[in-house]
């Protein structure tokens, strides 16, 4: 794999004794490196692979992708390479859209369907709501609405200096967001989908998540865990725990 293709994914000293590999992906405008604690509170039988999209963190001097097409069409087989092993796909907010494209790219184009994926605090592909209209917003109001809305945290909304840098890659999100076009009705996974949300998080609700059931052919249900939209970040013990015990059950077969 060429050091261009590497720049896709990131892992942080991954364990020999790996059996199933974790791949994760960001929030929008955020990176890879905030699953980094996510490897030392795993188990020895998980390597965290995470997603690094363009125009953040170690590629912030890349032009960050407006659609899921442009994303999809480099990652899909930098992905598909180290598959070495079963995976599991949890996906954050626009990072649940795009994992959920993920893993059917995966599918149907390399026989490499996931053993399980969670859509975290996402709504359904064809329920994702009225557009951003972050066109519209300066640098200044496109951050503070998403930190009014628990998307953003606060201290980053007050700082002048990390508006401007958080808002670039997070107006390409949003763009790919508002351009995301769901395909069709019959296009479901075959594994299990588990949906999850914080309990506070108001954009996201237990009947968004639900929603999800209809995108699987093995529907896992809801999950709710203390906290707003970003609660991943907020509680990565439970998280990773719990993920933990989604790898254990696919390793073993087991389902909910």
């Amino acid at each position: 794999m060429s050091a261009g293709e590497r720049r896709w994914l990131v892992e942080w000293q991954p364990p020999a004794t790996a059996r199933l590999l974790l791949v994760c992906l960001p929030h929008a405008g955020s990176g890879a490196f905030q699953f980094r604690q996510w490897q030392e509170l795993a188990d020895p039988g998980i390597a965290v692979v995470a997603v690094q999209l363009p125009g953040r963190e170690n590629r912030w001097r890349e032009e960050p992708a407006t659609r899921a097409e442009e994303v999809l069409r480099e990652l899909v087989p930098v992905l598909a390479a180290r598959l070495d092993l079963p995976y599991l796909v949890f996906g954050h907010s626009m990072g649940a859209l795009l994992g959920y494209e993920l893993a059917r790219a995966l599918g149907t184009g390399y026989g490499s369907w996931p053993a399980g994926f969670v859509a975290s605090a996402c709504r359904a592909p064809d329920a994702q709501g009225a557009p951003t209209g972050a066109a519209a917003m300066s640098d200044g109001e496109l951050v503070a609405e998403l930190a009014e809305h628990g998307a953003v945290p606060d201290y980053v909304a007050a700082s002048e200096k990390l508006v401007p840098i958080v808002a670039r890659p997070l107006r390409a999100d949003l763009t790919l967001c508002d351009q995301y076009r769901p395909p069709a009705a019959d296009a479901v996974l075959p594994c299990p989908v588990h949906a999850w949300r914080g309990r506070d998080d108001l954009g996201v609700t237990d009947e968004h998540a639900g929603q999800w059931s209809a995108w699987s052919a093995a529907p896992a249900g809801v999950r709710r865990f203390d906290g707003g939209h970003l609660y991943h970040l907020d509680r990565p013990d439970e998280v990773v725990g719990a993920l933990r015990r989604l790898g254990e059950r696919a390793r073993t077969g087991v389902r909910d």
